[in-house]
Parts: C-alpha cells; structure tokens; sequence
C-alpha cells in the first residue's frame, strides 16, 4: 500500500496545477512575490535579489522550474541578509493560486539578533604608517567596535583603503590580511584589515614631447615637479591644465606604473597641437539686440611663447563692435595670464547713442578659488543720452571677481554665477571726472521636481562721480529689457533728465524670481516676477511685472519666449522677450 505524507500530497497537488497551468497558458502565467519582515529599507534589495523575481517574466517557465525557483528563495535570502550581519534567519514561505495562471509567491522572515562587531582591528605598515591621509582614514574609519555586521561598509572600506594607497603613490602595496570572522553562536564578529604599503614613490622629471610652444611654457603649466610625492590628483590637474591650455586638441596623461624603479615613477605624456588658426561665427537673436551676427579669428601660435592674438566683430540692431586682444598666457606661478586688448564700440538705443574707443591691458589668475581679472582701460567716449551731449576721456583700473558652480552651464539644474566688480577714476589721472563704481551680480538656479526648477537672479550696483553729466552712457545704470525687468523696453527705466527722457541712474537694485516648468519632453513653461529700477537715491520707486513664458530645450540651447506685463505704471505696458542661449 502506497501511504503519502500530507507535504508530499501538497507538493504534488501543487505540481500537477502547475504542469496544467503551463501547458494551457504556457505564456501567460503572472506570479507576484511579496517579502515580509526585512530589515528596514531592505525589502525591494532583497525581493530584486531573488531568482523567482528576476526570472518571472520569462517565456520558458514549467512547472518544475517555478517550484525550483520558489524553493531556492530560501537559500537566497538567507545569504543575502549575511551581508547585513543576520546569520540566524528563519524562513517561512507559501506559494499559492490566487486565479487562474496568477501565482502568489509568500515570503515570511525572522530575522533573530544581528551580529554585533567584538573586534575591529585596522594595522598600517610601511610608509603608510606616517602618512597623514591614511591617520585620518583609519580615525574616521566607517565600521567601529559594536556596530552591526555588514559586509558591503566592509568591502567598500577595503576598496577605498587600497584607492587611497593607489592615488597616494603606493604601487607596491598590499592587503597582508583581510577577513571577518563570525562567531554565530555568540552572534559577533571579528575585522581584521592589514594594509602593507611599502614604499611611496614619487614623480620622476617630466617629459614633454616636442611641440610648437617651448618647454619653458608647457613647464609652467604643470602642477609637478620631479621629486615631488606622487598624487593621482596632480596627474589629472597636469591633463587638465594642457587640455585647457588652448594648444592641443587632444591630451593623453598616464603614469607608467610598471616602469617605477629607484622610488620614482614616469609619466608618459601625449598631445595632438591644435590648428594654428581658429574662425569662428556665430547667429542669435535677442529681443532687445534683434538678430546679431558675431565673427572671431585666433592665431594660437603667435610664437614659441604661446602668446596669441585674437580678433572679434560683434554686429546687431543696437550695438556693434570690433576688438583685438593679444595674450600672454601663463605669465607666471600667481598670474596665468597678462594681456593687451582695444575695442571700438557703437552703440544705439531708444535711450542713448554712443561712440566708444577703448584701449587698455588686463592680468587673470585664480584666488580664493574665485576668477580675478584685473583691469586698467583708457576710455574715450562720445555719448548723447537726454539733456547730456559731450565726449569724456577716462583712465578707469578696475578689478573683478567671478566664480560659477554648475552640473551643466548649457541646462543647469544646480548651480549658480556670482560677480563682483570694482572701478573707478580720477580727475588727477588723465580723467574728466571721478568716479567709484561696485556691481554684484548674481543667479541661482536649483531643481525642486524632476522637471522643474526654481530660477533667481539680481543685480546690485552703486556709483559715486563728482560730475554726473561727465559720465558717459557706458557707465551709467538703466533698467528694462530681457535680462532686466520683462514687460519693459531695453535700458527704458530710470531717473529721468529735465527734458524728460531717461537719462541713467546713480544706482541699481533688479531681482528675478521664476519657477520654469518641463510638461512634454523639451518644452515647458515658466511664470515670473522681475522688481527694480535704476536710481539716483535708494528711496526711489521700483518698477515691478509679472509674466510667463514658454521654453524649449533646442540643440543650439534654451529658447525663452517670455510675455510680461509692467504693473507698476498705469498704462500696463506688455513686452515681449526671446532670448536664446546657456543658463550660465
């Protein structure tokens, strides 16, 4: 007589539906798994861990194959919750026929205590043992005595262990020994981490391929010197620095670690020089400028120095402009670049006309972490704005201070500008009048949804002059326009003159504040609010308009169709504002 257990009958009860289910519906079995019990935020890891899981969609299930698979979920889950140190895991599981082909997978879990860390012991030899950075990370190290066990802090630990060594110059280093060891009876575990650094080895004397510039210049640019102790960051700076430099379209930096003999290491440095000549031109269209065309020529190579010249022309409805720059890049260790530059500049608008000739030199270097630029320029202007009509000559130093931090200066969903500039002149120095002038500006741009963002910008300026009507256009401040106040006409607000036209102020104070919208694939919406004025005391009125806009995020960049309303004047002036090009 044949006697059957009643799990025995139950698994073949189960089977038998199964192998029916599958042969009639061999493509249209769902099963659903459903975890209870995890650890806090570990269900979903731990469900898209299991074979059942990754596997129920395929078109080749049978009936053995899901039992398999339901029954091999046990294993799997309990070596999976090893890895956050529970070793004495009970589970309990049900697989069930909810409706036809629908398949309901029940996982139970009792986690029982979690083992606890008895010991952890972190042992430094060789050079390592003196070095600061490896002291720091042992003292801050992310598994301390009487946390729970989990083995992926451990291995991301011992990764970033042999990272450091590897980007410090340790390239005969070595883990002696790396183990955990669990007592699951007593629920404790034991790390034990030998790091064995040997030596450091430092740079050897870098090598640059010939090239068109000296070697005296490419020096310059690198952040190494031979003896130095080696650090990955000084190679990537050294790559950077080249690629950036202008010179060279492509740049290959690696360090010949297999060649490492006597405590120093080789680089091998590779570059491809760029064309000696670059052309440019470049279209856009703004709606205070209209459209404009702009034109730029370089020569990269003027000679061995790497000094260059540059040419640009800037033509557009209201303003256009020619300039030659000549550089000297890489002046110095403090100052990479000192300059020559001159500039004639004609400019119309509703407000004011303007004839300018500029000539002037300029120094760039990095500090604080901010961009320094540093100015001296003879300015002579010819201008017309209201009542006032004259030419001023003016020697105006100045210095300025930039910094931008972004993901993505095209699109940027975090990042920012800021700017800080200081001129002035005096009539002592070759000046019709003098004057002190500070303009901030300022943007912020920062993801509140997936597809939307919050836009704010702001300018801040203030001018002190003896003679007002001696200030030429240039210089003064106006309000209105696309990067101003929407719903107003370019440089359209302002004190005005006693013929009452618009005739620039003493001081400027314009905000922004917009929430832009992404709806279907690159086009969104936005709404805003702009607020200011320019002024010749504080207590000025503002000017202030609302609006909205539609974007597009085009090849070519940002596309802004704004339409905006100026409700601080009773007549509600409309504007409408298309501005193309980057966030930053």
């Amino acid at each position: 007589m044949l006697t059957l257990h009643a799990n025995s009958l139950k698994f073949y009860v189960m089977a038998l539906l199964l192998l029916v289910t599958t042969l009639v519906h061999a493509n249209d079995i769902n099963i659903e798994v459903e975890l209870s019990g995890a650890p806090e935020g570990r269900t979903d890891t731990l469900i898209s861990g299991l074979s059942i899981e990754r596997q129920k969609d395929s078109d080749r299930l049978s009936a053995r194959q899901i039992q398999k698979l339901y029954e091999s979920a046990d294993s799997e889950l309990k070596t999976m919750l090893q890895v956050y140190g529970y070793y004495n895991v009970e589970v309990t599981s049900d697989l069930k026929l909810i409706k036809e082909n629908n398949w309901q997978a029940v996982y139970k879990l009792k986690l029982g205590p979690r083992v606890k860390l008895a010991k952890v012991e972190v042992i430094l030899e060789g050079e390592a043992a003196d070095d600061e950075a490896f002291k720091k990370f042992v003292k801050y190290f992310p598994i301390k005595k009487g946390d729970g066990l989990n083995h992926q802090v451990y291995e991301s630990s011992k990764k970033t262990l042999v990272r450091i060594g590897a980007e410090r110059g340790y390239f005969d280093a070595e883990l002696t020994e790396h183990k955990v060891e669990v007592d699951g009876v007593n629920n404790t575990a034991t790390i034990y981490l030998n790091y064995n650094s040997g030596i450091r080895y430092h740079f050897s004397q870098v090598q640059f391929p010939e090239t068109i510039i000296t070697n005296d210049l490419l020096t310059r640019i690198t952040p190494i010197k031979a003896g130095e102790p080696y650090l990955a960051s000084d190679v990537l700076k050294l790559r950077n620095n080249l690629t950036n430099s202008g010179y060279f379209d492509s740049v290959a930096v690696r360090t010949l670690i297999d060649q490492r003999k006597d405590g120093e290491v080789p680089l091998d440095i590779s570059f491809e020089p760029s064309h000696k000549h670059r052309y440019t031109a470049g279209v856009g269209y703004g709606t205070d400028s209209g459209p404009r065309v702009s034109l730029g020529w370089e020569n990269r190579y003027v000679n061995k120095r790497g000094h260059r010249l540059s040419a640009d022309a800037l033509f557009s409805q209201i303003k256009n402009s020619v300039g030659l720059d000549y550089t000297m890049p890489f002046w110095s260790e403090t100052i990479s670049a000192v300059g020559f530059n001159t500039e004639y500049k004609q400019e119309s608008t509703d407000t004011s006309d303007s004839t300018s000739f500029a000539i002037g030199s300029y120094y760039k270097t990095m500090r604080w972490g901010w961009n320094e630029t540093g100015t001296l320029k003879l300015l002579n202007e010819n201008y017309d704005v209201s009542q006032d009509s004259d030419t001023s000559l003016l020697l105006i130093p100045g210095v300025s201070w930039s910094r931008i931090w972004a993901d993505d200066t095209i699109y940027t969903k975090h990042g920012g500008k800021l700017s800080v500039s200081l001129s002035g002149a005096s009539e002592s120095i070759l000046s019709d009048t003098s004057f002190g002038q500070v303009v901030v500006r300022g943007k912020y741009i920062k993801s509140v949804t997936e597809n939307g963002r919050f836009i704010t910008r702001g300018t801040l300026g203030a001018t002190e002059v003896t003679d007002f009507t001696k200030l030429p256009s240039s210089l003064r401040f106006f309000a209105g326009g696309d990067n101003s106040i929407r719903g107003f006409d370019f440089e359209s607000l302002g004190p005005l003159g006693d013929d009452g036209k618009v005739e620039g102020g003493r001081y400027l104070a314009v905000g922004s504040l917009e929430y832009e919208q992404m709806i279907v694939g690159n086009w969104g919406a936005a709404v805003f609010t702009d607020f200011g004025n320019a002024m010749n005391t504080w207590d000025d009125p503002l000017e202030y308009s609302v609006g909205v806009g539609a974007r597009w995020r085009s090849p070519v960049g940002l596309i802004r169709l704004d339409v905006a309303t100026g409700l601080s004047q009773d007549d509600n002036p409309i504007g409408i504002h298309v501005v193309i090009g980057p966030d930053l």
